[in-house]
């Protein structure tokens, strides 16, 4: 039926390119972003488990039709075997250490880019290091650019630029002789002698990937369908590991400490947890009804890890030596159960401030929150902070911090690592110890991204929508502002101001490009929006001031406070509209930043727009 044995991930990566291990064609496409490919290779070069393999043997009664992993070369060869389960992680693997074609990845903003990955030389075999960090993603020309696309900060164009910078290619992990020797020889011309270095490099990392052993489940081809059909649904639903939560449960257990019961509370929830009172009852904070145990978890491992820094620090302990702050998955495992209850109270009245935070900011559904590790990050600061945090200095730094990861698009990956530099930074800026964190200057918000800016998916979309709010744009019916009850009672959303109907007209020909984008959308109730229709603007204008005995002029004032100038909408002139409100969308987003949007357009890379189509849009205002 089936069998389990071990595999030298070279043997596999082989039988991958020789398609002599397929997939069976009913698997979904390979998904995966750039910060998965640079922390699976990093599990791999620690020698960690990554999971087991699930592998079918092919010639028996059932038959699949196969298809090669993404990034094979094209070949007609019959496989020995389909893969059933760890397509992401072995395409990832195929891709980034056997292959010489670059990655086809996804960046944290829906893009997709092709990148080759290296390891820097130096920073893996720092003291202290994490390998993760010393993964590096470059463009398929090997140039990675900054300010705009203008000024190259990493050329490794060429085997000697990537000799002179100790930047080894991943895709030659498997055969690095030839650059080793190439390496050597191009310090030995300028009179170095790095092999202590190769051989150190060859021995703590290369050699751990280059001889990585992976484990296999083996289905033997005599299994029935419904056997095959049911392992593949149960690894598919079933096969999450065990998340940190779960496992800090059974260590605390040890020293008598119920971590589950902590956090649901009772079963007759008569006595809720902290879950329960985080989310608040009778009345619930929708915008934290997401948090989970794990960002609970992470929030207080944040607060233990820069505890026991600074405990270190004040003993005099400098640099490398301290301990690092961290929220990663090995810290929360590390968190011991004393750390846990030194600030698992305080913890839970920053995530009740934190949501009061994002009400304040008009964020007030779960489905608006730009990057739900924010809300760990805001936890973390005012758990820090305690009634420091509730100064109107404090706030607005805060504020101005979170708005520029927001509108910048910060978090979206590496958020563990942000968090860990963030927090720290955040907290000792608003008690006048440190700098101004390092994200402020990094967020950019360039005036172009609104015209891309067409569905919730984007933080910066989100935070836009929060911002008219926050504003104080009126409803078009109702002439009333946004706040907690009218957000929920009146159903408000974000709608188009121009129609999507009226825009698909011929005569009209507005691109669903242009109509989709943030610039055409504006927070409505559902009564205003069931008005408008699918009519010009001049006509359910006039509805509106018909239906609800209101003045032009009242119904004037209410489209200025969405940012919006009522003389292009009676007239109907999109154009106009459209570049009016571009601009002053920029206004408040510079504003919230507290720095220009800059109007130049350009990237540090090539991307390829990946086009969302009209009926995905359409879902995601359904689902709203």
């Amino acid at each position: 039926m089936f069998d389990t044995t071990k595999q030298n991930l070279k043997d596999l990566l082989r039988l991958v390119h020789r398609g002599r291990l397929q997939l069976p064609d009913f698997q979904r496409d390979y998904v995966w972003g750039d910060e998965d490919v640079r922390s699976l290779v990093a599990s791999v070069a620690k020698g960690f488990p990554i999971g087991a393999l699930l592998t079918l043997q092919t010639g028996g009664d059932v038959r699949f039709k196969p298809r090669l992993l993404a990034g094979v070369p094209a070949n007609d060869t019959v496989p020995d075997e389909l893969l059933l389960d760890g397509q992401q992680r072995v395409t990832s693997l195929y891709q980034s250490t056997f292959s010489n074609e670059p990655v086809r990845t996804r960046t944290p903003r829906g893009t997709e880019v092709d990148r080759l990955y290296y390891l820097d030389i130096s920073k893996t075999l720092s003291a202290g290091a994490d390998i993760e960090d010393a993964i590096i993603g470059v463009p398929a020309n090997r140039l990675t650019r900054t300010n705009f696309g203008r000024d190259i900060v990493l050329d490794l164009s060429s085997r000697e630029r990537e000799f002179e910078e100790h930047m080894f290619p991943l895709n030659q992990v498997f055969d690095s002789k030839h650059w080793y020797f190439g390496w050597l020889d191009h310090w030995r011309k300028k009179g170095a002698d790095i092999f202590g270095l190769m051989n150190d490099f060859d021995q703590y990392v290369v050699e751990k990937i280059a001889t990585y052993q992976m484990p296999l489940i083996q289905l033997d081809s005599s299994n029935s369908r419904e056997a095959i059909c049911l392992v593949f649904e149960k690894v598919n639903v079933g096969g999450k590991k065990l998340d940190a939560f779960e496992l800090l449960t059974a260590i605390f257990a040890a020293s008598d400490f119920d971590l589950r019961h902590d956090w649901n509370g009772s079963a007759d929830k008569s006595r809720p947890g902290r879950r329960g009172r985080i989310i608040g009852s009778p009345h619930p904070r929708d915008v934290l009804t997401q948090v989970v145990s794990t960002d609970f978890l992470q929030a207080c491992t944040l607060l233990h890890t820069r505890e026991r820094r600074l405990a270190r620090a004040s003993e005099g302990i400098e640099g490398k030596e301290l301990p690092r702050i961290s929220c990663n998955r090995d810290a929360l495992l590390a968190l011991p159960l004393a750390g846990y209850e030194a600030h698992a109270d305080a913890v839970e009245a920053g995530f009740i401030e934190a949501g009061a935070f994002l009400n304040e900011h008009k964020i007030i559904w779960h489905r608006d929150v730009p990057y739900p590790p924010l809300i760990v990050g805001l936890a973390s600061v005012f758990a820090i902070l305690g009634q420091e945090a509730t100064t109107t200095a404090a706030k607005g730094k805060i504020a101005r911090w979170f708005w520029s990861v927001t509108l910048g698009e910060l978090f979206g990956s590496s958020t563990e690592s942000r968090l860990a530099r963030d927090v720290p930074e955040l907290v000792d800026w608003i008690r006048d110890r440190g700098p101004k964190p390092r994200a402020l200057d990094e967020a950019v918000f360039q005036q172009e991204r609104l015209r891309s800016l067409r569905i919730r998916i984007s933080a910066a979309y989100k935070g836009v929508h929060a911002l008219l709010m926050r504003h104080g744009c009126r409803d078009f019916k109702t002439n009333r502002p946004t706040d907690i009850m009218t957000f929920f009672n009146d159903r408000i959303d974000i709608h188009h101001v121009f129609p999507v109907a009226w825009c698909r007209k011929k005569e009209n020909g507005i691109p669903p490009a242009v109509f989709n984008s943030i610039v055409n959308k504006t927070p409505l109730s559902k009564a205003s929006n069931i008005t408008i229709g699918g009519d010009a603007p001049s006509i359910y204008l006039r509805r509106i001031e018909e239906q609800e005995g209101v003045s032009a002029a009242m119904l004037d004032e209410i489209l200025r406070s969405h940012l919006i100038e009522p003389e292009h909408l009676r007239n109907d002139d999109f154009e106009l509209f459209f570049e009016a409100r571009m601009q002053a969308l920029s206004e408040i987003i510079a504003k919230a930043m507290e720095k220009p949007v800059v109007a130049e357009a350009g990237t540090d890379e090539a991307e390829h727009d990946v086009e969302i189509e009209d009926d995905e849009i359409a879902e995601f205002e359904a689902a709203a």
